[in-house]
């Protein structure tokens, strides 16, 4: 809220206006009352038509966002891009036109996922105080993450259906690279982080492979039966942490 002094009859007059912003929708799509003073019928409105760029990300924003509740909680081979499409409030081609097709939405959907989580080791290394802290705060985690049914079982079925389709496992394969390249980066960031000394982008690769590779095994085991022990994974972090002492 704002106030303004206008003329009055030759007096100054002080006002109080509210200024609001609106979303409205017209034919072609959206537009925007930048700033709306009131009360309307006292004062000019300024609109501003958005982008077209704009719309686009809202609509890929909403997609994306129906076919993550959709995919965690029915599964891939449940989902169709209809519903998805319904869940969203856009027409079937609106889905096709911003992800080409189911897998790659569900890749786009598994990746966002997988960043999540990989932030979330990335947040306990940067709040870890020394090794022990570090091991306890990412066994916690494991506990809580590795073997959840949504995502884990989600990336199981994708994996399943590339079977008949090289784009798909080529899809997969490029997504794995990517989180394992994240993973590598973690790696290094907690040993600079606990000044346990330097480790070879070739070391952290090795052992982003080896805790990826654990982990998705881990995951599947824990997704069908929870009371799988962590401790195959557990073992791989004290792996990791004991080549860091090494290094330095």
């Amino acid at each position: 809220m704002i106030t303004t002094t206008e003329s009055d009859s030759g007096r100054a007059v002080s006002r109080r206006m509210h200024i609001l912003a609106v979303a409205i929708s017209d034919t072609d799509g959206i537009w925007i009352l930048r700033e709306c003073q009131w009360p309307l019928s006292r004062y000019s409105v300024t609109v501003a038509r958005m982008s077209r760029a704009d719309r686009q990300a809202i609509t890929r924003r909403e997609i994306l966002d129906a076919a993550r509740v959709r995919f965690l909680r029915d599964g891939y081979r449940a989902t169709s891009l209809e519903q998805i499409a319904d869940d969203a409030g856009y027409s079937k081609g609106a889905v096709y036109s911003n992800f080409q097709n189911r897998a790659n939405l569900c890749r786009v959907v598994l990746q966002g996922v997988q960043q999540e989580k990989l932030a979330e080791v990335a947040d306990i290394v940067a709040r870890s105080d020394g090794v022990s802290d570090l091991q306890h705060g990412l066994e916690k985690w494991m506990s809580d993450t590795i073997g959840d049914v949504g995502w884990t079982m989600l990336e199981m079925e994708l994996s399943l259906d590339s079977r008949g389709d090289r784009r798909v496992a080529e899809m997969i394969m490029t997504m794995h690279t990517g989180m394992r390249d994240t993973m590598v980066s973690v790696i290094q960031q907690a040993a600079d982080h606990l000044g346990l000394g330097a480790i070879s982008d070739e070391q952290a690769r090795e052992l982003a492979g080896m805790l990826t590779a654990t982990t998705f095994g881990l995951g599947v085991q824990r997704a069908v039966n929870p009371s799988v022990s962590i401790e195959p994974g557990m073992a791989v972090i004290r792996t990791i942490l004991a080549t860091f002492v090494g290094a330095d």
